[in-house]
């Protein structure tokens, strides 16, 4: 508390009242500790003081002119700094300006410069103070590009810079014109195809390739490329332990529907592992075992396997799967049974994912009956199986990979890419050769 009021209190001495008092002491017409004592100041402030007037008068006399400006001063050298750090502001926003007008950003990264921008460019290069490099830098130009316009330049003036007329040649494996009118054609009869699976229905039925990705550009062209009425998930990339060959392994589940004026039914189903092949299914107004005995009865008997060829059965912890009803058939009919772990319905990947597929077009109508729902199931399913192409499956259905048909289909296909490609190749060089 002391300190703060003394420091509250001191005294502050001006620059003329520190030099009356230097000079009264080197008078000696009174001690330092007298002179001290009556200014209220410590003697070694009066030491430091005539220390400090002594050397600026020794430093004056030998020519350093060189001292503390005055307040005036800081004042003026402030406003100057203020001056040009606002002329500085308005060089660098001019410049960004200039440089703006040149670069002409656009969304597109390959920007042309036009005939005019080129030669401006060139009267900026050669009228700069910068080096060429530094110029170039600031104008956000490549040397080497630089260097082309200035050799056309030098060479040809300026209608050198202008761009050279753009030759375009039709490639060999281009697509005719009675191809690409022929894809829009079957786009707009099967509505239902996307572009991948049009591309394989062509290949299949019409005997030419087209890849997935040149569909889609025609398509997209005409605007015939719109977005689903539902959902699209993407799967993961694989599963864990794939099956190698059908009815290694089957796999059941239930999944419900609401019929108007009717409730809940539910669905029973049993499908191939590897194929993706649905073998067999029920609608059923409750998830009994002996509905899953039924189903699994109709899956034997649609896939003809001998008594001795058994697959493995996987499904979920529902009560008609672990039902001694359930375990006892099985045992019977020499089927192993495997359920997934409690709470990871992955396990079960493929059967939830032709679920979600099913839904997405199913779900999209009002049933009123269960014979009514049952139709719609019998037209799903056909179309799943013998119509619609698996991507997991390399482009082909369910039902040709279930009986053994993939590997012919997928060689078919090849030879005919094969044969495609061979005949455009062909009818190019003929062009080429009408031409000239």
């Amino acid at each position: 508390m002391i300190k703060d009021i003394q420091r509250q209190t001191r005294r502050q001495y001006t620059a003329e009242e520190k030099i009356r008092i230097v000079l009264e002491g080197l008078q000696g017409e009174q001690s330092v500790a007298e002179i001290c004592r009556r200014e209220g100041l410590n003697a070694n402030i009066y030491y430091r003081w005539s220390k400090e007037f002594l050397e600026a008068g020794k430093k004056r006399l030998a020519g350093d002119t060189t001292r503390e400006a005055t307040a005036p001063e800081v004042q003026s050298i402030k406003s100057e700094n203020e001056a040009l750090k606002q002329l500085v502001a308005e060089l660098s926003l001019e410049n960004r300006v200039l440089k703006k007008s040149l670069k002409r950003p656009t969304t597109n990264r390959y920007h042309h410069m036009t005939q005019s921008e080129k030669m401006e460019i060139i009267t900026l290069v050669e009228q700069s103070p910068l080096s060429v490099k530094a110029t170039l830098g600031e104008l956000g130009i490549h040397r080497s590009t630089f260097y082309q316009w200035y050799k056309r330049y030098l060479t040809d003036g300026y209608d050198g810079l202008a761009d050279y007329p753009c030759r375009r040649t039709s490639a060999w494996n281009q697509l005719p014109l009675a191809e690409k009118g022929r894809i829009v054609e079957l786009a707009l009869e099967r509505p239902d195809l996307s572009s991948r699976e049009l591309a394989c229905y062509i290949v299949d039925n019409e005997s030419w390739f087209v890849s997935e990705s040149t569909v889609y550009r025609i398509l997209k062209s005409r605007g015939l490329i719109t977005t689903p009425a539902y959902r699209l998930m993407e799967a993961a990339d694989q599963f864990y332990n794939p099956t190698t060959a059908p009815n290694q392994l089957w796999q059941t589940d239930f999944t419900y529907f609401k019929i108007k004026n009717w409730g809940w039914y539910y669905l029973s189903t049993v499908l191939d592992d590897y194929s993706r092949y649905i073998l067999a299914w029920e609608l059923c107004p409750g998830m009994q075992a002996t509905d899953v005995e039924r189903t699994v009865q109709a899956a034997l008997q649609a896939s003809s396997l001998k008594a001795g060829q058994r697959p493995r059965m996987l499904s979920d912890n529902g009560s008609a799967y672990v039902s001694g009803h359930l375990k006892q058939y099985l045992k019977g009919e020499s089927i192993e049974h495997t359920r997934s772990a409690p709470y990871h319905p992955m396990t079960q990947g493929k059967i939830e994912r032709y679920h979600r597929s099913m839904k997405n077009v199913l779900l999209l109508e009002h049933y009123y009956s269960p014979d009514e729902l049952r139709e719609r199931l019998t037209e799903w399913v056909d179309y799943y199986n013998h119509q619609r192409y698996h991507e997991s499956l390399e482009n082909v259905r369910p039902a040709d990979a279930y009986w053994g048909r993939q590997d012919q289909i997928l060689a078919e296909r090849k030879k005919i890419k094969q044969r495609t490609m061979a005949q455009r190749r062909k009818n190019h060089i003929f062009q080429r050769l009408e031409s000239t």
